[in-house]
């Protein structure tokens, strides 16, 4: 074959073709496309590799003018396989001692300029960072981009679900909470023939900002809004977007998507007087879906006790607004007092208002200071028990009370556990709250909820724990005073309980 001169033809057919080689590196051309393309050329290296199997003049031969060009082939990925046609080639060679270390040099060659191009590239890419590496290898950044990055820190508290920022950066965007709200009565106990009512609230806790939500809409123009809402809450159904007054929020930014929110209330319960009345008993009911362990997910399909334990505070955040744009705390407050020393007499009566006892205890939470809140809370409950005990035996009124014996605790234990959540409200939530004075508490209590959302969850957290683990598996009233932290007012439990039952005959 070499005789004939067939070998050497075809390293000249190779020669002739291939595009001069200025870089060790394959690059990319319009020339080796046209030489890689050419019907002969995988023949030829067919024909070479064949040739070269176990026959060292042929080796030789074609590596003494072709190895850096079959070499540059070998590189190549293409629909006519030339990269492992050429690589096989190779492979055939290697089996020359002395041509393996030529392409073992050509080989060495091409990593060398790869780990180069990396290493400038690398070195690009860090000072774009303001960094670099020292000799070592070692990467090191100037202080200036390090106070930078630490400027760059993790949102904390509530975070958008579309664009995953917070009040950090952005700070006077507003924020809001998708919810669910249903048409329902305020109380179902009240002792009318046409009930009052009322809505209640419930939510997944997926916070969005309005803005984020309106463009979200407009970009889903097949669908109704709170159909693209569900989207982002987490496929729950949602009717509402509850804002929150952020620290930099404007209070005109926050009135008007407050209104819009009065206004989503008003368009899916038909309920025209939204004011803070209706807002504590929505709080209310969502205490009493706890107290009940009933599912918040029921109509919704979507969230849990965490995520409405999470709202309670920006419900009375709502509502104490209102309070106090309204100058509405000299009034409720006047109220909640002669409420709180109500006298027996009116206790079983008072046990079917609409505005009775459980809608008191819930208002207590923003007019009543954690101070003004541990005078009064041992009024509160002897009347949440006497409502429970007066409710089981006459669940539709009665003209007097029938029985005061002390039955099971279950007859009672949902209104001791809602009235220990409004208890644990203050005790976990509102902790840290500190008030001048009694009159400065609604102001001070909605500052409070502005300038902590991160405070606030953690709060929320903390009377989940105390819910769970302690309310729900209490099994006496003794056992709850213990948890409740009431021992030190109610020492003798069983007395009391049967005492508060016995003064219902006064009524």
């Amino acid at each position: 074959m070499i005789e004939a001169g067939i070998v050497r033809n075809a390293l000249g057919y190779i020669r002739l073709h291939a595009p001069p080689i200025r870089s060790a590196l394959f690059l990319d051309s319009d020339e080796l496309k046209e030489f890689i393309s050419k019907p002969s050329l995988k023949y030829i290296l067919r024909l070479l590799t064949g040739l070269s199997c176990g026959h060292e003049p042929t080796q030789s031969l074609v590596s003494a003018h072709c190895i850096p060009i079959i070499h540059r082939l070998e590189q190549v990925s293409s629909d006519e396989h030339v990269g492992s046609l050429a690589e096989n080639l190779m492979e055939a060679l290697r089996e020359n001692s002395e041509v393996a270390l030529k392409i073992e040099e050509v080989r060495k060659l091409t990593r060398t300029e790869k780990k180069r191009l990396a290493m400038a590239m690398r070195e690009k890419q860090l000072a774009g960072l303001g960094m670099s590496t020292n000799e070592r290898g070692q990467v090191t950044a100037k202080s200036s981009i390090l106070q930078q990055m630490e400027e760059l820190a993790e949102e904390s508290g509530l975070v958008c679900v579309i664009c995953r920022e917070g009040y950090r950066f952005q700070p006077t965007k507003v924020l809001g909470i998708y919810t669910y709200t249903k048409r329902c009565n305020a109380e179902d106990f009240e002792n009318k023939q046409r009930k009052t009512q009322g809505y209640s609230t419930v939510t997944h806790f997926n916070v969005v900002h309005v803005d984020c939500h309106m463009s979200a809409v407009r970009l889903a123009r097949g669908r109704d809004e709170w159909e693209s809402a569900a989207l982002q809450n987490a496929n729950t159904r949602c009717n509402g977007l509850l804002p929150l007054w952020g620290p930099q929020v404007t209070e005109s930014a926050f009135a008007s998507c407050l209104a819009r929110h009065n206004t989503y209330l008003q368009e899916c319960t038909g309920h025209r007087d939204i004011g803070y009345p209706s807002t504590m008993h929505d709080l209310k009911l969502l205490l009493l879906r706890f107290a009940n362990e009933k599912s918040f997910s029921e109509d919704s399909g979507g969230g849990g006790p965490q995520s409405n334990l999470h709202l309670i505070p920006y419900i009375l955040h709502m509502a104490v607004y209102v309070i106090n744009t309204t100058r509405s705390f000299g009034k409720e407050d006047e109220a909640l007092n002669v409420v709180s020393q109500a006298p027996s007499t009116v206790w079983f009566e008072n046990s079917y208002e609409v505005e009775g006892p459980l809608y008191k205890t819930v208002l207590s939470l923003v007019i009543h200071s954690p101070t003004k809140w541990k005078q009064t809370r041992i009024g509160f409950l002897k009347q949440l028990i006497a409502l429970a005990h007066s409710r089981h035996l006459h669940p539709k009124g009665s003209n007097r009370i029938s029985d005061v014996e002390v039955k099971d605790y279950g007859v009672y234990k949902a209104v001791l556990i809602f009235y220990a959540l409004v208890n644990g409200i203050y005790s976990h939530v509102f902790k840290k709250i500190s008030c001048a004075s009694e009159t400065d508490w609604p102001t001070t209590l909605a500052d409070y909820i502005r300038n902590n959302d991160q405070q606030l969850l953690e709060g929320g957290d903390k009377l989940l724990k105390h819910y769970q683990d302690e309310l729900v598996p209490c099994q006496s009233f003794a056992e709850f005073c213990d948890v409740t932290g009431l021992l030190a007012e109610i020492p003798n439990p069983d007395d009391f309980f049967a005492a508060v039952l016995r003064s219902l005959t006064a009524s």
